[in-house]
C-alpha cells in the first residue's frame, strides 16, 4: 500500500522532527470507486446505506512488513455499490484521515445482495 501525503508528513516529522506523532488506536478498511491518490480524497469512498468502514487489524510488523491478520467481511449490500476498485486505511470509522491506499488486483462491482470479503494476509503493508 502507499502512503498518503498526510501521513508521510506525519511519519518525518515524528521521526526527525519535534512533532510525535500518535497513532489511533483502532483503523478501519474503506472501499472506493476511484483512485483516492496520495491526497487521500475519501470522496472516492462508497456511499451506500449498507456501507460502513471495518475494523482492521495487523500481525507484527517483521522486516517492514506486516498483514492483515483476521478476514474482513463488509456488509451485504442493500443497494448497488458500484465498481471498488480500491481500499484505503482509515484513521476513524467515520471522517478522520485517509493513510494507506492501493488499487486491488481486480475491480470488484459490488451489486445489491453481494458482500465483499477479504481473506487473512491480502492486505499487506511494506516499508522499505
Amino acid at each position: 500500500m502507499d502512503f498518503t501525503h498526510y501521513l508521510a508528513d506525519r511519519l518525518i516529522k515524528a521521526t526527525v522532527g519535534s512533532i510525535p506523532y500518535s497513532p489511533s488506536d483502532k483503523v478501519y478498511l474503506a472501499l472506493h470507486t476511484e483512485d483516492p491518490t496520495k491526497e487521500g480524497l475519501s470522496v472516492t469512498e462508497v456511499e451506500a446505506p449498507s456501507y460502513n468502514r471495518q475494523e482492521i487489524n495487523f500481525t507484527e510488523p517483521v522486516n517492514g512488513e506486516c498483514t492483515n491478520d483476521a478476514q474482513i467481511d463488509f456488509s451485504t449490500a442493500t443497494t448497488n455499490w458500484g465498481e471498488v476498485g480500491w481500499v484505503s486505511i482509515m484513521d476513524a470509522q467515520e471522517s478522520g484521515y485517509m493513510l494507506y491506499f492501493t488499487e486491488l488486483d481486480n475491480v470488484k462491482n459490488i451489486l445489491t445482495g453481494d458482500q465483499l470479503r477479504i481473506k487473512v494476509n491480502e492486505v499487506k503493508l511494506t516499508l522499505t
